[in-house]
Protein backbone atom coordinates (compact mmCIF):
# COMPACT_ATOMS: atom_id res chain seq x y z
CA UNK A 1 0.00 0.00 0.00
CA UNK A 2 1.32 3.38 -0.75
CA UNK A 3 1.06 6.57 0.46
CA UNK A 4 2.07 9.93 2.82
CA UNK A 5 2.16 10.61 6.30
CA UNK A 6 3.45 14.21 7.40
CA UNK A 7 3.66 14.56 10.92
CA UNK A 8 3.88 18.45 12.54
CA UNK A 9 5.34 18.41 15.80
CA UNK A 10 7.52 15.75 17.74
CA UNK A 11 10.81 14.30 17.12
CA UNK A 12 11.58 12.09 14.76
CA UNK A 13 14.47 9.37 13.72
CA UNK A 14 14.84 8.30 10.45
CA UNK A 15 14.96 4.57 9.66
CA UNK A 16 16.81 3.35 6.68
CA UNK A 17 17.65 0.26 4.78
CA UNK A 18 20.03 -0.29 2.20
CA UNK A 19 20.86 3.34 3.19
CA UNK A 20 17.53 4.77 1.73
CA UNK A 21 14.93 6.24 4.24
CA UNK A 22 11.81 3.91 4.96
CA UNK A 23 10.01 4.95 7.02
CA UNK A 24 10.11 8.34 9.42
CA UNK A 25 9.08 7.49 13.13
CA UNK A 26 7.44 9.79 15.49
CA UNK A 27 6.60 10.51 19.55
CA UNK A 28 3.31 12.31 19.21
CA UNK A 29 1.89 14.42 21.47
CA UNK A 30 -1.84 15.58 22.43
CA UNK A 31 -2.26 18.01 19.70
CA UNK A 32 -0.17 16.85 16.73
CA UNK A 33 -1.77 17.22 13.54
CA UNK A 34 -0.96 14.25 11.26
CA UNK A 35 -2.04 13.76 7.52
CA UNK A 36 -2.17 10.69 5.61
CA UNK A 37 -2.94 10.74 1.63
CA UNK A 38 -3.86 7.60 0.48
CA UNK A 39 -3.50 6.29 -2.75
CA UNK A 40 -6.67 3.69 -3.58
CA UNK A 41 -5.97 3.12 -6.88
CA UNK A 42 -2.46 2.29 -6.11
CA UNK A 43 -3.83 0.32 -2.95
CA UNK A 44 -5.96 -1.49 -5.25
CA UNK A 45 -4.16 -2.26 -8.08
CA UNK A 46 -1.27 -3.30 -5.69
CA UNK A 47 -3.24 -6.30 -4.42
CA UNK A 48 -5.51 -6.76 -7.53
CA UNK A 49 -3.32 -6.39 -10.86
CA UNK A 50 -0.54 -8.92 -9.79
CA UNK A 51 -2.48 -11.32 -11.71
CA UNK A 52 -4.63 -11.10 -14.48
CA UNK A 53 -7.55 -13.31 -15.18
CA UNK A 54 -8.56 -15.01 -18.28
CA UNK A 55 -10.16 -13.37 -21.06
CA UNK A 56 -11.08 -15.53 -23.96
CA UNK A 57 -13.65 -13.48 -25.21
CA UNK A 58 -13.51 -9.62 -25.44
CA UNK A 59 -14.97 -6.52 -27.39
CA UNK A 60 -15.84 -3.32 -26.59
CA UNK A 61 -19.18 -4.71 -24.86
CA UNK A 62 -18.71 -7.79 -23.85
CA UNK A 63 -16.03 -10.14 -22.06
CA UNK A 64 -16.07 -13.73 -20.79
CA UNK A 65 -13.66 -14.06 -18.54
CA UNK A 66 -12.39 -16.87 -16.56
CA UNK A 67 -13.21 -16.88 -12.38
CA UNK A 68 -10.18 -19.24 -10.59
CA UNK A 69 -11.53 -21.90 -8.33
CA UNK A 70 -10.66 -19.83 -4.86
CA UNK A 71 -11.07 -16.70 -5.84
CA UNK A 72 -14.70 -14.92 -4.39
CA UNK A 73 -16.98 -13.13 -6.83
CA UNK A 74 -15.95 -10.02 -5.19
CA UNK A 75 -12.54 -10.10 -5.49
CA UNK A 76 -12.82 -11.19 -9.07
CA UNK A 77 -14.60 -8.06 -9.56
CA UNK A 78 -11.93 -6.13 -8.25
CA UNK A 79 -9.75 -8.16 -10.37
CA UNK A 80 -11.84 -6.99 -13.25
CA UNK A 81 -10.95 -3.74 -14.00
CA UNK A 82 -6.69 -4.58 -14.31
CA UNK A 83 -7.55 -7.68 -16.84
CA UNK A 84 -9.89 -5.81 -19.46
CA UNK A 85 -9.03 -3.82 -21.84
CA UNK A 86 -11.04 -0.47 -20.76
CA UNK A 87 -10.83 3.03 -21.81
CA UNK A 88 -12.84 6.16 -20.78
CA UNK A 89 -15.07 6.00 -23.59
CA UNK A 90 -16.16 2.84 -22.71
CA UNK A 91 -18.82 4.54 -20.12
CA UNK A 92 -19.66 8.03 -18.89
CA UNK A 93 -22.97 7.28 -17.57
CA UNK A 94 -22.66 4.45 -15.00
CA UNK A 95 -24.08 6.75 -12.14
CA UNK A 96 -27.36 7.74 -14.80
CA UNK A 97 -28.21 3.68 -15.10
CA UNK A 98 -27.95 2.20 -12.57
CA UNK A 99 -30.81 4.04 -10.75
CA UNK A 100 -32.98 2.15 -14.01
CA UNK A 101 -31.94 -1.02 -12.85
CA UNK A 102 -34.94 -2.86 -11.38
CA UNK A 103 -34.74 -5.17 -8.44
CA UNK A 104 -34.76 -8.38 -10.41
CA UNK A 105 -32.16 -7.17 -12.77
CA UNK A 106 -29.50 -7.56 -10.04
CA UNK A 107 -31.10 -11.51 -10.29
CA UNK A 108 -32.76 -10.99 -6.89
CA UNK A 109 -35.22 -12.78 -7.43
CA UNK A 110 -33.62 -16.05 -8.67
CA UNK A 111 -30.18 -15.83 -6.55
CA UNK A 112 -31.86 -15.23 -2.81
CA UNK A 113 -32.85 -18.49 -2.46
CA UNK A 114 -30.29 -20.19 -4.21
CA UNK A 115 -27.83 -18.87 -1.45
CA UNK A 116 -29.51 -20.23 1.49
CA UNK A 117 -26.68 -22.99 1.73
CA UNK A 118 -24.16 -20.85 2.75
CA UNK A 119 -22.23 -21.57 -0.56
CA UNK A 120 -20.22 -18.61 -0.59
CA UNK A 121 -21.08 -15.58 -3.66
CA UNK A 122 -23.51 -17.92 -5.37
CA UNK A 123 -25.17 -16.12 -8.38
CA UNK A 124 -24.84 -12.52 -7.20
CA UNK A 125 -24.12 -9.79 -10.32
CA UNK A 126 -21.17 -7.53 -8.66
CA UNK A 127 -20.11 -4.56 -10.21
CA UNK A 128 -16.55 -3.85 -10.00
CA UNK A 129 -16.64 -0.38 -9.74
CA UNK A 130 -15.78 -0.53 -6.18
CA UNK A 131 -13.86 2.18 -5.88
CA UNK A 132 -13.84 6.28 -6.90
CA UNK A 133 -10.74 6.09 -8.02
CA UNK A 134 -10.99 3.37 -10.54
CA UNK A 135 -14.02 4.85 -11.90
CA UNK A 136 -11.98 8.01 -12.47
CA UNK A 137 -9.61 6.19 -14.43
CA UNK A 138 -12.07 4.36 -16.93
CA UNK A 139 -11.97 1.38 -15.16
CA UNK A 140 -14.77 0.71 -12.79
CA UNK A 141 -17.28 0.64 -15.47
CA UNK A 142 -17.57 -3.49 -16.01
CA UNK A 143 -20.19 -5.90 -14.02
CA UNK A 144 -20.33 -9.45 -14.30
CA UNK A 145 -23.65 -10.89 -15.04
CA UNK A 146 -23.91 -14.03 -12.90
CA UNK A 147 -21.60 -15.37 -9.96
CA UNK A 148 -20.08 -18.40 -9.18
CA UNK A 149 -19.36 -20.19 -5.87
CA UNK A 150 -15.88 -19.12 -4.32
CA UNK A 151 -14.77 -22.97 -4.46
CA UNK A 152 -15.65 -23.25 -8.28
CA UNK A 153 -13.83 -22.14 -11.60
CA UNK A 154 -15.47 -21.34 -14.41
CA UNK A 155 -16.69 -18.43 -17.26
CA UNK A 156 -18.35 -15.01 -16.27
CA UNK A 157 -20.08 -13.45 -18.50
CA UNK A 158 -19.09 -9.13 -17.94
CA UNK A 159 -21.05 -6.29 -19.53
CA UNK A 160 -18.03 -3.60 -19.91
CA UNK A 161 -20.98 -0.50 -20.00
CA UNK A 162 -24.35 -0.03 -18.20
CA UNK A 163 -26.58 -0.29 -21.25
CA UNK A 164 -24.74 -3.68 -22.19
CA UNK A 165 -25.30 -4.22 -18.68
CA UNK A 166 -29.06 -3.90 -18.67
CA UNK A 167 -29.62 -5.37 -21.85
CA UNK A 168 -27.29 -8.72 -20.40
CA UNK A 169 -29.05 -8.73 -17.19
CA UNK A 170 -32.67 -9.41 -19.54
CA UNK A 171 -30.82 -12.07 -21.67
CA UNK A 172 -29.90 -13.54 -18.56
CA UNK A 173 -33.45 -13.13 -16.93
CA UNK A 174 -35.07 -14.25 -19.62
CA UNK A 175 -32.90 -17.41 -20.46
CA UNK A 176 -31.24 -16.48 -23.27
CA UNK A 177 -27.63 -17.43 -21.87
CA UNK A 178 -27.60 -20.84 -21.90
CA UNK A 179 -24.10 -22.78 -19.58
CA UNK A 180 -23.19 -25.52 -19.30
CA UNK A 181 -21.70 -26.95 -15.87
CA UNK A 182 -19.47 -29.83 -15.62
CA UNK A 183 -19.61 -31.93 -12.29
CA UNK A 184 -18.28 -35.12 -10.90
CA UNK A 185 -20.86 -36.57 -8.84
CA UNK A 186 -21.34 -39.99 -6.54
CA UNK A 187 -22.31 -42.69 -8.80
CA UNK A 188 -23.21 -44.12 -11.77
CA UNK A 189 -25.62 -41.98 -13.37
CA UNK A 190 -28.69 -44.16 -14.73
CA UNK A 191 -31.63 -41.87 -15.08
CA UNK A 192 -31.88 -43.05 -19.13
CA UNK A 193 -28.38 -42.01 -19.09
CA UNK A 194 -28.81 -38.87 -21.43
CA UNK A 195 -31.59 -36.60 -20.21
CA UNK A 196 -33.34 -33.83 -22.16
CA UNK A 197 -35.99 -31.95 -20.32
CA UNK A 198 -39.19 -29.95 -22.59
CA UNK A 199 -40.63 -27.32 -20.27
CA UNK A 200 -43.06 -26.91 -22.83
CA UNK A 201 -44.22 -30.33 -23.15
CA UNK A 202 -42.81 -31.42 -19.70
CA UNK A 203 -41.59 -34.21 -21.67
CA UNK A 204 -37.81 -35.84 -21.30
CA UNK A 205 -36.39 -37.07 -24.05
CA UNK A 206 -32.92 -39.44 -25.10
CA UNK A 207 -30.49 -37.92 -27.47
CA UNK A 208 -32.00 -40.94 -29.96
CA UNK A 209 -35.17 -39.13 -29.50
CA UNK A 210 -36.70 -42.07 -27.93
CA UNK A 211 -39.43 -40.05 -25.42
CA UNK A 212 -39.62 -41.37 -21.78
CA UNK A 213 -41.81 -39.33 -18.58
CA UNK A 214 -39.96 -37.29 -16.70
CA UNK A 215 -39.69 -36.95 -13.13
CA UNK A 216 -42.56 -35.18 -11.76
CA UNK A 217 -40.01 -33.26 -9.46
CA UNK A 218 -40.80 -29.35 -10.50
CA UNK A 219 -36.88 -28.60 -9.99
CA UNK A 220 -36.24 -30.98 -12.91
CA UNK A 221 -38.49 -29.26 -15.23
CA UNK A 222 -38.07 -25.49 -14.33
CA UNK A 223 -34.17 -26.00 -13.54
CA UNK A 224 -32.44 -28.46 -15.93
CA UNK A 225 -32.59 -28.14 -19.50
CA UNK A 226 -30.05 -31.28 -20.48
CA UNK A 227 -27.71 -33.69 -18.68
CA UNK A 228 -25.29 -35.55 -21.27
CA UNK A 229 -22.64 -37.85 -19.43
CA UNK A 230 -19.28 -37.32 -20.29
CA UNK A 231 -17.53 -40.38 -18.62
CA UNK A 232 -18.23 -42.75 -15.83
CA UNK A 233 -15.07 -44.00 -13.89
CA UNK A 234 -15.03 -46.88 -11.11
CA UNK A 235 -14.25 -45.46 -7.77
CA UNK A 236 -14.29 -47.77 -4.40
CA UNK A 237 -15.81 -45.38 -2.37
CA UNK A 238 -18.70 -43.88 -4.61
CA UNK A 239 -18.87 -47.49 -6.69
CA UNK A 240 -18.70 -45.09 -9.60
CA UNK A 241 -17.63 -41.25 -10.76
CA UNK A 242 -20.02 -39.92 -13.28
CA UNK A 243 -18.55 -37.02 -14.67
CA UNK A 244 -22.05 -34.49 -16.36
CA UNK A 245 -22.14 -31.75 -18.70
CA UNK A 246 -25.50 -30.22 -16.93
CA UNK A 247 -27.44 -27.34 -18.76
CA UNK A 248 -29.56 -25.53 -16.30
CA UNK A 249 -32.46 -23.26 -17.45
CA UNK A 250 -31.33 -19.39 -17.01
CA UNK A 251 -31.16 -17.37 -14.87
CA UNK A 252 -30.52 -20.87 -12.86
CA UNK A 253 -27.07 -21.51 -11.63
CA UNK A 254 -24.65 -24.15 -9.75
CA UNK A 255 -26.72 -24.20 -6.96
CA UNK A 256 -29.83 -25.68 -8.36
CA UNK A 257 -27.01 -28.44 -10.10
CA UNK A 258 -26.57 -29.87 -7.04
CA UNK A 259 -29.70 -29.24 -5.66
CA UNK A 260 -31.49 -31.77 -8.19
CA UNK A 261 -27.99 -34.36 -8.41
CA UNK A 262 -28.56 -34.37 -5.02
CA UNK A 263 -32.32 -35.45 -5.07
CA UNK A 264 -31.31 -37.98 -7.56
CA UNK A 265 -28.99 -39.77 -5.23
CA UNK A 266 -26.04 -38.35 -7.38
CA UNK A 267 -24.45 -36.07 -5.19
CA UNK A 268 -21.60 -33.58 -6.79
CA UNK A 269 -17.92 -34.50 -5.23
CA UNK A 270 -17.72 -31.58 -2.74
CA UNK A 271 -17.64 -29.79 1.16
CA UNK A 272 -20.08 -27.53 0.34
CA UNK A 273 -23.99 -27.28 0.66
CA UNK A 274 -25.85 -30.40 -1.34
CA UNK A 275 -22.65 -32.38 -2.12
CA UNK A 276 -20.59 -34.87 -0.73
CA UNK A 277 -17.23 -35.73 -0.15
CA UNK A 278 -14.83 -38.24 -1.19
CA UNK A 279 -12.20 -39.44 1.29
CA UNK A 280 -9.65 -38.82 -1.65
CA UNK A 281 -10.99 -35.27 -2.34
CA UNK A 282 -12.24 -33.49 1.30
CA UNK A 283 -12.01 -29.98 0.26
CA UNK A 284 -12.97 -28.11 -3.19
CA UNK A 285 -15.76 -28.48 -5.34
CA UNK A 286 -16.38 -30.62 -8.57
CA UNK A 287 -18.37 -28.24 -10.26
CA UNK A 288 -16.94 -25.49 -13.15
CA UNK A 289 -18.67 -23.75 -15.69
CA UNK A 290 -16.86 -24.46 -18.83
CA UNK A 291 -19.34 -23.50 -21.52
CA UNK A 292 -21.24 -20.14 -22.36
CA UNK A 293 -23.64 -19.70 -25.24
CA UNK A 294 -25.63 -16.49 -26.35
CA UNK A 295 -26.19 -14.61 -29.18
CA UNK A 296 -24.53 -10.83 -29.35
CA UNK A 297 -26.94 -8.24 -28.60
CA UNK A 298 -25.48 -6.19 -31.22
CA UNK A 299 -23.73 -8.28 -33.96
CA UNK A 300 -26.39 -10.28 -33.80
CA UNK A 301 -23.80 -13.28 -34.24
CA UNK A 302 -23.79 -16.59 -32.03
CA UNK A 303 -21.07 -16.66 -29.03
CA UNK A 304 -20.21 -19.84 -27.91
CA UNK A 305 -17.01 -20.01 -25.41
CA UNK A 306 -15.54 -22.38 -24.03
CA UNK A 307 -12.85 -23.71 -21.24
CA UNK A 308 -10.80 -27.04 -20.58
CA UNK A 309 -12.18 -28.39 -17.69
CA UNK A 310 -10.03 -27.97 -14.59
CA UNK A 311 -6.77 -30.14 -14.34
CA UNK A 312 -8.21 -31.24 -10.69
CA UNK A 313 -10.99 -32.93 -12.26
CA UNK A 314 -8.74 -35.94 -14.44
CA UNK A 315 -6.35 -36.12 -11.26
CA UNK A 316 -9.61 -37.23 -8.91
CA UNK A 317 -10.66 -39.56 -11.45
CA UNK A 318 -7.59 -41.02 -12.32
CA UNK A 319 -6.66 -41.83 -8.17
CA UNK A 320 -9.91 -43.30 -7.85
CA UNK A 321 -9.47 -45.24 -10.74
CA UNK A 322 -6.15 -46.59 -9.92
CA UNK A 323 -7.19 -47.23 -6.44
CA UNK A 324 -10.06 -49.47 -8.07
CA UNK A 325 -7.53 -51.06 -9.84
CA UNK A 326 -5.66 -52.01 -6.75
CA UNK A 327 -8.54 -53.03 -4.72
CA UNK A 328 -9.82 -55.51 -7.67
CA UNK A 329 -6.52 -57.31 -7.74
CA UNK A 330 -6.76 -57.15 -4.42
CA UNK A 331 -9.40 -58.49 -3.88
CA UNK A 332 -9.17 -61.20 -7.09
CA UNK A 333 -5.98 -62.56 -4.57
CA UNK A 334 -8.12 -63.00 -1.50
CA UNK A 335 -10.71 -64.94 -3.66
CA UNK A 336 -7.95 -67.35 -5.10
CA UNK A 337 -6.96 -67.46 -1.41
CA UNK A 338 -10.57 -68.79 -0.50
CA UNK A 339 -10.46 -70.98 -3.18
CA UNK A 340 -13.06 -69.25 -5.66
CA UNK A 341 -13.28 -68.69 -8.65
CA UNK A 342 -12.57 -64.92 -9.19
CA UNK A 343 -14.22 -64.30 -12.52
CA UNK A 344 -17.92 -66.22 -11.70
CA UNK A 345 -17.46 -64.70 -7.74
CA UNK A 346 -15.91 -61.07 -8.31
CA UNK A 347 -18.64 -58.40 -8.13
CA UNK A 348 -18.25 -54.84 -7.03
CA UNK A 349 -21.63 -54.07 -7.19
CA UNK A 350 -21.68 -54.71 -3.83
CA UNK A 351 -20.32 -53.03 -1.00
CA UNK A 352 -20.12 -56.48 1.01
CA UNK A 353 -16.35 -56.61 1.81
CA UNK A 354 -14.38 -59.57 0.02
CA UNK A 355 -13.46 -60.88 3.61
CA UNK A 356 -17.39 -61.62 4.06
CA UNK A 357 -17.39 -63.26 0.82
CA UNK A 358 -14.62 -65.53 1.11
CA UNK A 359 -14.80 -66.05 4.60
CA UNK A 360 -11.11 -65.82 5.78
CA UNK A 361 -8.42 -62.28 5.87
CA UNK A 362 -4.75 -62.23 6.68
CA UNK A 363 -3.36 -60.56 9.94
CA UNK A 364 0.07 -60.83 10.61
CA UNK A 365 1.41 -63.22 7.99
CA UNK A 366 -1.67 -65.27 8.82
CA UNK A 367 -4.95 -66.74 7.67
CA UNK A 368 -7.76 -66.11 10.08
CA UNK A 369 -11.34 -67.29 9.35
CA UNK A 370 -13.93 -64.40 9.60
CA UNK A 371 -17.93 -64.01 9.91
CA UNK A 372 -20.56 -61.07 10.51
CA UNK A 373 -20.26 -61.75 13.57
CA UNK A 374 -16.42 -60.48 13.53
CA UNK A 375 -14.63 -56.94 13.29
CA UNK A 376 -12.51 -57.87 9.69
CA UNK A 377 -8.89 -57.30 10.71
CA UNK A 378 -6.86 -54.00 9.79
CA UNK A 379 -3.21 -54.22 9.04
CA UNK A 380 -3.16 -51.08 11.51
CA UNK A 381 -3.70 -53.52 14.32
CA UNK A 382 -0.78 -55.19 13.73
CA UNK A 383 0.77 -52.21 15.50
CA UNK A 384 -0.23 -53.86 18.86
CA UNK A 385 1.03 -57.42 17.75
CA UNK A 386 4.44 -55.56 17.65
CA UNK A 387 4.49 -53.61 20.74
CA UNK A 388 3.09 -57.03 22.43
CA UNK A 389 6.07 -59.20 21.25
CA UNK A 390 8.64 -55.95 21.87
CA UNK A 391 7.47 -56.33 25.64
CA UNK A 392 7.23 -60.19 25.72
CA UNK A 393 10.97 -60.27 24.78
CA UNK A 394 10.09 -64.06 24.09
CA UNK A 395 9.48 -64.64 27.75
CA UNK A 396 6.39 -67.04 29.36
CA UNK A 397 3.79 -64.20 29.79
CA UNK A 398 0.33 -64.30 29.88
CA UNK A 399 -1.68 -62.28 27.73
CA UNK A 400 -5.36 -61.39 28.09
CA UNK A 401 -7.48 -60.10 24.49
CA UNK A 402 -10.15 -58.23 25.25
CA UNK A 403 -12.72 -58.15 22.54
CA UNK A 404 -11.46 -60.68 21.41
CA UNK A 405 -13.83 -60.78 17.72
CA UNK A 406 -12.33 -63.29 15.43
CA UNK A 407 -8.89 -64.08 17.89
CA UNK A 408 -6.73 -62.44 15.59
CA UNK A 409 -4.74 -60.23 17.50
CA UNK A 410 -4.35 -63.20 20.50
CA UNK A 411 -3.93 -65.82 18.16
CA UNK A 412 -1.06 -63.99 16.11
CA UNK A 413 0.95 -63.15 19.63
CA UNK A 414 0.62 -66.88 20.58
CA UNK A 415 2.38 -68.01 17.19
CA UNK A 416 5.04 -65.52 17.67
CA UNK A 417 5.88 -66.41 21.18
CA UNK A 418 5.60 -69.50 21.39
CA UNK A 419 5.62 -69.75 25.52
CA UNK A 420 3.08 -67.76 25.87
CA UNK A 421 -0.57 -68.09 26.78
CA UNK A 422 -3.46 -66.52 26.29
CA UNK A 423 -7.11 -66.01 26.90
CA UNK A 424 -9.46 -63.97 24.57
CA UNK A 425 -13.23 -62.09 25.67
CA UNK A 426 -16.07 -61.16 24.14
CA UNK A 427 -19.73 -60.34 24.31
CA UNK A 428 -20.69 -62.18 21.39
CA UNK A 429 -20.64 -65.67 21.34
CA UNK A 430 -21.21 -66.01 17.49
CA UNK A 431 -17.62 -64.08 17.64
CA UNK A 432 -16.16 -66.40 20.14
CA UNK A 433 -17.20 -69.81 17.86
CA UNK A 434 -15.33 -67.84 14.87
CA UNK A 435 -12.08 -67.45 17.46
CA UNK A 436 -12.20 -71.14 18.63
CA UNK A 437 -12.11 -72.34 14.89
CA UNK A 438 -9.25 -70.04 14.31
CA UNK A 439 -7.19 -71.60 17.46
CA UNK A 440 -7.63 -75.08 15.97
CA UNK A 441 -6.89 -73.80 12.43
CA UNK A 442 -3.37 -72.43 13.64
CA UNK A 443 -3.06 -75.68 16.38
CA UNK A 444 -3.01 -72.96 19.34
CA UNK A 445 -6.05 -74.50 21.29
CA UNK A 446 -4.33 -75.29 24.23
CA UNK A 447 -2.70 -72.34 24.41
CA UNK A 448 -5.51 -70.38 24.13
CA UNK A 449 -9.03 -69.96 25.52
CA UNK A 450 -11.77 -68.19 24.03
CA UNK A 451 -14.92 -67.19 26.75
CA UNK A 452 -17.47 -64.61 27.53
CA UNK A 453 -16.74 -61.28 29.20
CA UNK A 454 -17.38 -57.73 29.11
CA UNK A 455 -14.53 -55.36 29.28
CA UNK A 456 -16.72 -53.01 31.75
CA UNK A 457 -16.33 -55.74 34.14
CA UNK A 458 -13.12 -57.64 34.03
CA UNK A 459 -12.52 -58.31 37.50
CA UNK A 460 -16.03 -59.59 38.38
CA UNK A 461 -14.90 -62.86 36.29
CA UNK A 462 -12.88 -65.23 38.29
CA UNK A 463 -11.46 -67.40 35.87
CA UNK A 464 -9.52 -63.17 34.55
CA UNK A 465 -8.02 -63.25 37.93
CA UNK A 466 -4.77 -64.55 36.20
CA UNK A 467 -2.41 -61.50 36.74
CA UNK A 468 -1.98 -61.23 32.97
CA UNK A 469 1.38 -60.15 32.16
CA UNK A 470 -0.14 -57.75 29.17
CA UNK A 471 -3.58 -56.67 27.83
CA UNK A 472 -4.41 -56.17 24.59
CA UNK A 473 -7.54 -54.11 23.36
CA UNK A 474 -8.71 -52.98 19.89
CA UNK A 475 -12.18 -51.34 21.81
CA UNK A 476 -14.98 -49.70 18.80
CA UNK A 477 -13.59 -46.14 18.80
CA UNK A 478 -16.18 -44.74 16.14
CA UNK A 479 -19.02 -42.19 17.74
CA UNK A 480 -22.23 -44.01 17.53
CA UNK A 481 -23.98 -40.69 17.11
CA UNK A 482 -22.67 -40.35 14.04
CA UNK A 483 -23.01 -44.16 12.89
CA UNK A 484 -25.06 -43.68 10.21
CA UNK A 485 -22.61 -40.37 8.35
CA UNK A 486 -19.46 -43.03 8.68
CA UNK A 487 -20.55 -45.94 7.63
CA UNK A 488 -21.82 -44.06 4.70
CA UNK A 489 -17.95 -42.67 4.42
CA UNK A 490 -16.36 -45.78 5.00
CA UNK A 491 -18.21 -48.58 1.95
CA UNK A 492 -18.32 -51.69 4.04
CA UNK A 493 -18.60 -51.02 7.33
CA UNK A 494 -22.31 -51.12 7.38
CA UNK A 495 -21.84 -55.01 7.03
CA UNK A 496 -19.57 -55.16 10.10
CA UNK A 497 -20.99 -56.04 13.93
CA UNK A 498 -21.88 -52.22 15.39
CA UNK A 499 -21.21 -53.10 18.76
CA UNK A 500 -17.41 -53.79 17.48
CA UNK A 501 -17.27 -50.37 15.53
CA UNK A 502 -19.03 -47.82 17.51
CA UNK A 503 -19.41 -46.33 21.36
CA UNK A 504 -21.18 -43.85 23.12
CA UNK A 505 -19.29 -40.63 24.63
CA UNK A 506 -17.99 -39.57 21.36
CA UNK A 507 -16.40 -42.89 20.37
CA UNK A 508 -14.53 -42.60 24.31
CA UNK A 509 -17.62 -44.81 25.62
CA UNK A 510 -15.73 -48.05 25.86
CA UNK A 511 -11.98 -46.99 27.12
CA UNK A 512 -14.35 -45.43 30.27
CA UNK A 513 -15.48 -48.76 30.91
CA UNK A 514 -12.06 -50.62 30.73
CA UNK A 515 -10.75 -47.93 32.63
CA UNK A 516 -13.30 -48.20 35.44
CA UNK A 517 -12.80 -52.10 35.36
CA UNK A 518 -9.25 -51.49 35.34
CA UNK A 519 -9.49 -49.04 38.51
CA UNK A 520 -11.51 -51.01 40.38
CA UNK A 521 -8.81 -54.31 39.82
CA UNK A 522 -5.95 -52.42 41.38
CA UNK A 523 -7.77 -51.28 44.56
CA UNK A 524 -9.29 -54.94 44.96
CA UNK A 525 -8.23 -56.74 48.02
CA UNK A 526 -6.45 -59.83 48.01
CA UNK A 527 -3.25 -61.84 45.93
CA UNK A 528 -5.42 -62.42 42.86
CA UNK A 529 -6.27 -59.71 39.86
CA UNK A 530 -6.41 -59.70 35.99
CA UNK A 531 -3.20 -57.52 35.88
CA UNK A 532 0.27 -57.62 37.82
CA UNK A 533 1.99 -55.18 39.44
CA UNK A 534 4.39 -53.46 36.30
CA UNK A 535 1.62 -55.68 33.91
CA UNK A 536 1.29 -53.99 30.09
CA UNK A 537 -2.00 -52.44 28.82
CA UNK A 538 -1.92 -51.94 25.16
CA UNK A 539 -4.84 -50.29 23.50
CA UNK A 540 -5.77 -49.62 19.90
CA UNK A 541 -6.64 -45.75 19.20
CA UNK A 542 -8.28 -43.55 16.39
CA UNK A 543 -6.98 -40.73 15.02
CA UNK A 544 -6.65 -37.47 17.08
CA UNK A 545 -7.57 -39.47 20.41
CA UNK A 546 -4.36 -40.25 22.31
CA UNK A 547 -4.63 -37.42 25.08
CA UNK A 548 -8.10 -37.89 25.58
CA UNK A 549 -7.40 -41.63 26.21
CA UNK A 550 -4.14 -40.84 28.06
CA UNK A 551 -6.35 -38.88 30.54
CA UNK A 552 -8.60 -41.75 30.44
CA UNK A 553 -6.08 -44.11 31.72
CA UNK A 554 -4.49 -41.57 34.06
CA UNK A 555 -4.21 -43.71 37.02
CA UNK A 556 -1.78 -45.95 34.94
CA UNK A 557 1.64 -45.15 34.21
CA UNK A 558 2.12 -43.94 30.50
CA UNK A 559 4.86 -45.32 28.60
CA UNK A 560 5.15 -44.83 25.02
CA UNK A 561 2.55 -44.18 21.93
CA UNK A 562 3.34 -46.14 18.43
CA UNK A 563 2.18 -44.92 14.79
CA UNK A 564 0.80 -47.37 12.06
CA UNK A 565 2.13 -47.94 8.25
CA UNK A 566 0.46 -43.93 7.96
CA UNK A 567 2.41 -42.81 10.52
CA UNK A 568 -0.98 -42.06 12.34
CA UNK A 569 -1.11 -42.64 16.14
CA UNK A 570 -2.64 -46.21 16.66
CA UNK A 571 -1.66 -47.39 19.90
CA UNK A 572 -0.76 -46.63 23.49
CA UNK A 573 0.81 -48.12 25.78
CA UNK A 574 0.53 -48.02 30.17
CA UNK A 575 1.96 -50.26 32.70
CA UNK A 576 0.27 -50.95 36.26
CA UNK A 577 1.82 -48.98 38.84
CA UNK A 578 4.06 -50.38 41.22
CA UNK A 579 3.72 -50.00 43.99
CA UNK A 580 0.14 -50.38 43.78
CA UNK A 581 -0.86 -47.51 45.74
CA UNK A 582 1.57 -45.27 43.50
CA UNK A 583 -1.52 -43.78 41.81
CA UNK A 584 -4.43 -45.21 42.84
CA UNK A 585 -5.13 -44.17 46.15
CA UNK A 586 -7.44 -40.76 44.73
Amino acid sequence: MEGHCQVEGANAEKLQARRDVVEVTRNLATGDLVQINFDDLAAHESIYAREKLDVPYEDDDIAVVIKPAGTSIVSFGYMLPFSLQLTDSTDDTQGQHTADIPETATGDEHCHDEDDENDEDEDIAVQSNISPALDKQGRGRCAAIHGLEKASSGLILVAKNSDMRLTLVRMHNEGEIRRTFRVICHGRWAWNNTLSVDKESNKSFHSNETSIPTSPSALEVDCIASIQIVSITPSNEAGSLSTLDVIPHSPYMGVKVRRYLMSMQNPVVGDSGNTKPLKANRKGLMSALVKVEFIHPKLGTPVVICMDEPAKFEQLRSRDQKANLRRQANDMEELRKGGLDPVSTYDRTSNQPIAYMVGEKDFFGLRFKVSPATLIPRTSTETLVHAAIAIAQGRSVKILDVGTGSGCLLLALLHSIPSATGVGVDISQEALEVAISNGKLHGLEDRAQFQEGDLGCLESRPELLQSFDVLVCNPPYLDSSKAAKLTKAFAGTEYEPPVALFADQQGYGAYELLAASLLRDLRASGPRRVMREGGRIILEIGSGMGQRVRDIFKFLQFETALKDKHESERCLVFATPVPWEDKISN
